[in-house]
């Protein structure tokens, strides 16, 4: 049983040493990151609900140079971000997993701010379907909690091949954004993009992506308080009531708040500001795109219906306490709650 245990650990340590050159670390802030890895030489692929939109990006990689990166196309349906290095590194890249089986060990990989290999090793849970879907819709799902998952990293089954990203899904569990969505994400994201003059071309902000059947994820375009019309959602049906609601100005989206900084937020989830409406109520109190909002006048804003629920409209006009994360830092503001506008 010695004699087991020990191969099993020299394995993982073998699988996690041949992997560990391809991991990176994505600086978004001070004492901040975001856990990527090289799909090429040239090209990061990383979680597009954890990246911040920034104008470029530094890079660790994991010998610890620091290398410039501009931002890619980004896939918020199926969560992947891509970065374009300014020159390109040498780097053998992972095969992909053959296959996927329920029960089956695998490593998932992160890295730390100065790119250094984490490792949790856990197994394949699960392939739930979305209702209707077929079989190439299904999720992968591992059995590890969301909130331990280092997202952008790597899923690499028990031969040391990349089954896929790690994410987390709208419900909160942990699941492998596969490698054949990966693939077809990068395929797109390089197409056409290199000049006739044989250099290599910066990659389109934006792109038109082949059907891909989407992992369930948090789209990160999606607002927080829906437009209301008549006393109802967009999309609703229309009543007779034309009370209006109470409005941010802002576009939110899901997150989980990294491990390293729960303990300073005081909880596991939270909402990130994605846009700023200019002029509105986040934006007079001073709110940025990329802070997390973490609770209004002390309720949490990170359940399903929270903050619908907060911004009724008896709130129209009151002055409320803004506790949100900036850089790490827990900061408190105060902002004035509007009437939703009309469009």
């Amino acid at each position: 049983m010695t004699q087991l245990l020990s191969q099993v650990s020299e394995s993982i340590t073998r699988l996690v040493a041949n992997a560990a050159p391809m991991l990176t670390a994505i600086r978004i802030g001070q004492n901040r990151h975001v856990t990527g890895f090289l799909w090429r030489g040239d090209l990061v692929v990383t979680s597009d609900q954890a990246l911040p939109a920034a104008a470029g990006y530094t890079i660790v990689l994991s010998s610890g140079a620091l290398m410039s990166a501009q931002p890619g196309p980004r896939d918020p349906v199926n969560n992947l971000a891509s970065l374009r290095l300014d020159a390109a590194v040498p780097v053998s890249v992972a095969d992909p997993a053959r296959s996927a089986t329920i029960g089956a060990l695998v490593l998932a990989l992160g890295a730390d701010f100065d790119a250094s290999p984490t490792v949790r090793l856990t197994t394949i849970h699960g392939f739930p379907r979305s209702p209707g879907a077929g079989s190439a819709a299904a999720t992968i799902t591992l059995d590890l909690a969301g909130g331990r998952v280092s997202h952008g990293g790597m899923v690499l089954d028990a031969e040391g091949r990349l089954l896929g990203m790690t994410s987390v899904s709208a419900g909160g569990d942990a699941v492998v954004v596969p490698h054949g969505v990966i693939a077809r994400f990068v395929e797109a994201a390089t197409a056409s993009v290199v000049p006739e003059s044989g250099g290599t071309a910066p990659m389109p902000q934006t792109m038109t992506l082949p059907t891909i059947q989407p992992i369930p994820q948090v789209a990160v375009q999606a607002p927080v308080e829906p437009v209301v019309r008549n006393g109802q959602a967009s999309g609703g049906s229309s009543g007779g009531n034309d009370t209006r609601r109470g409005w941010l100005g802002v576009s939110l989206q899901p997150i989980t708040v990294p491990e390293g900084l729960a303990h300073r937020a005081g909880q596991r989830t939270a909402r990130q500001v994605v846009s700023i409406t200019r002029g509105g109520p986040a934006d007079r109190a001073g709110l940025r795109s990329g802070d997390v909002l973490l609770a209004l006048d002390g309720s949490s804003t990170s359940g399903n219906h929270a903050l619908r629920a907060f911004l009724a409209p008896e709130r129209i006009g009151s002055q409320v306490e803004v506790r949100l994360m900036r850089d790490g830092l827990v900061h408190t503001t105060v902002l004035t709650i509007a009437a939703q506008p009309d469009h």
